[in-house]
């Protein structure tokens, strides 16, 4: 396996890049993996993992024999079952699989890397991050976003991605998306995208296609109610089930100028630190805060990790700052419209629909009340 980073993990340690690029690579190999053997079945010349192996034997447990008063499901609950086991179980397998990996590497720090993402839920898994942080113990956090058992049963690829985020003490924090196609790494030194077919390649720090296509817009599926308005301002507004996926194929990877992301927690934010790492800009839609350079937003989410400061939620990327604030703008503008409750408001709508065009893309109206930082 071939890492365009320092080090061998050997006689060299890695440092924090490296060991986010491996983790990358292992959980893009994971998902491919996951992928043909839902279509054509497990390889049986594959060689599994110890933990793959102890799963193997635990799967032979009957749970049910201990409770003989107790029936499984059977028919749409034991199919619903079966499904959710699959996700759980998939998840598991990347988590333990980036283990094993990191296992068998040096780090600079010395010490051995804790992988989070295989038990436990997300509150869980940041506040033990947080520990591993504070007691500047290295840790890797492998978190899903969006829905991992939509993906499985789908093959939609902008159903669910992976947010990796790195930390090895004395470096600053280091993130990965990965999703089913691809795998993209940004740091303070530059960009980097991974096909299983291309490997590893070293980006311009710019989206992948220079021309941005007009009306496009990438949105989380809980604005959909709005789609009937949003469509006055975007004629191609794409509703996704994970905006981390869909950011990194259509926006850095396509041509789609702006996209906002609902983010939650820190943990599942790594497209934060890797758009800004492939040419786009960060806007805070409720402050109007911007991130535009890689060591403000890795210096960011250290912040949020640690707890020193609250995550917000609701960020819009985008390819330039016109573009950030006219979004923030139009959703601001449509959820109050929203609002109203006198049908005479509506001639107000309309005439907001006539003004929009002329006075929302300049700093009036919406613009003066919030100051970029």
């Amino acid at each position: 396996m071939h890492l365009p980073f320092n080090g061998d993990g050997v006689k060299e340690p890695f440092s924090a890049d490296a060991i986010t690029g491996l983790a990358a690579d292992t959980a893009l190999r994971q998902l491919d993996a996951l992928t043909r053997e839902l279509a054509y079945g497990q390889d049986l010349e594959q060689e599994l993992t110890a933990s793959q192996k102890l799963d193997k034997v635990l799967a032979l447990t009957d749970e049910w024999s201990r409770s003989p008063r107790h029936r499984p499901p059977a028919g749409v609950p034991r199919q619903e079952e079966c499904w959710d086991t699959k996700a759980a179980t998939a998840m598991r397998r990347i988590a333990h699989a980036v283990l094993d990996t990191l296992r068998d590497v040096t780090n600079v720090s010395g010490q051995p890397i804790t992988v989070l993402g295989a038990d436990g839920d997300l509150a869980e898994r940041t506040d033990a991050f947080r520990a591993h942080v504070r007691a500047e113990q290295p840790a890797v956090s492998v978190s899903p976003s969006g829905c991992m058992r939509r993906w499985l049963a789908t093959g939609d690829t902008t159903a669910v991605s992976l947010s990796i985020v790195t930390y090895i003490p004395g470096k600053p924090l280091y993130a990965a998306t990965v999703t089913p196609k691809t795998a993209l790494l940004s740091d303070c030194a530059g960009s980097w995208r991974l096909t299983l077919t291309d490997g590893w390649q070293a980006m311009t720090g710019e989206p992948l296609i220079a021309d941005p296509a007009p009306g496009y817009i990438v949105l989380p599926r809980s604005l959909e109610h709005l789609a009937s308005r949003l469509r006055r301002h975007y004629t191609e507004p794409l509703f996704v089930h994970d905006t981390s996926s869909a950011i990194a194929q259509a926006v850095l990877g396509g041509a789609v100028p702006v996209a906002v992301h609902s983010t939650g927690d820190v943990l599942n934010s790594a497209i934060l630190p890797v758009a800004i790492g492939h040419g786009m800009i960060v806007r805070f839609h409720d402050s109007g805060q911007l991130l535009e350079k890689p060591w403000e937003a890795s210096k960011y989410m250290y912040k949020a990790v640690t707890g020193e400061i609250p995550f917000g939620d609701g960020l819009v990327i985008a390819r330039d700052i016109w573009a950030a604030r006219r979004v923030s703008r139009v959703l601001t503008r449509e959820y109050e419209l929203q609002k109203q409750t006198d049908p005479l408001d509506a001639f107000l709508d309309e005439f907001l629909d006539d003004e929009f065009d002329g006075k929302f893309d300049d700093d009036g109206l919406y613009g003066d009340d919030k100051e970029d930082a």
